[in-house]
């Protein structure tokens, strides 16, 4: 009587030990599908890829320009995704420095797998400090300048981000504060 009891109990035991794992399995790959559909990146983290990219220097008609301190503001008020940065200029002892800030689109590029900053428009220009006897020409040349050499600035690259998240554009980006939303439906 006592064999049959036990053989009863192992045979409870096995099925409960099937019953949990089978829990704790189904559990795992449902945590691991909201993991991968969703990935919030934070602006420090898009900033730290942009302070990669600059300081960039150009020149232009005889005065040099240094582009520095690029950041994302994300405003979530409009909704919307600014970039700022700081442009100096100096020419023997005249000074000039400039905030600027973008609008533009952010686009994902298939070929690099990041999300990229296109089609910039200079939203604001604001003169810091200007020591400049004239400086209409040096604010021209900048503002002209930049037309072409800010188009497509890397914001991200998802492998870097996370290396299980989707390789295509997210089907829908929230903007929250400081962070942004990325969901794969």
């Amino acid at each position: 009587m006592e064999k049959v009891v036990l053989i009863g109990v192992k045979r409870v035991i096995k099925q409960l030990i099937l019953v949990l794992g089978l829990c704790i399995l189904w559990n795992c790959s449902a945590y691991s599908q909201v993991e991968r559909s969703v990935q919030l990146v934070k602006a420090k983290t898009i900033n730290r890829n942009l302070a990669l990219q600059f300081p960039i220097d150009k020149s232009f008609q005889g005065s040099k320009a240094t582009f520095s301190d690029a950041k994302i503001l994300i405003d979530t008020l409009d909704q919307s995704i600014k970039l700022q940065m700081t442009v100096s200029a100096q020419d023997d002892q005249q000074h000039f420095v400039a905030t600027l800030v973008f609008i533009g689109d952010m686009k994902y590029h298939d070929f690099s797998e990041s999300y990229i900053f296109d089609n910039l428009k200079l939203d604001r220009f604001k003169v810091e400090k200007d020591s400049y006897t004239d400086s209409q020409h040096i604010a021209k040349s900048i503002k002209q300048s930049l037309i072409n050499d800010f188009d497509e600035l890397v914001l991200f690259n998802l492998a870097e981000i996370n290396s299980l998240s989707f390789r295509r554009p997210a089907d829908e980006i929230e903007i929250s504060k400081e962070q942004l939303r990325f969901i794969w439906n």
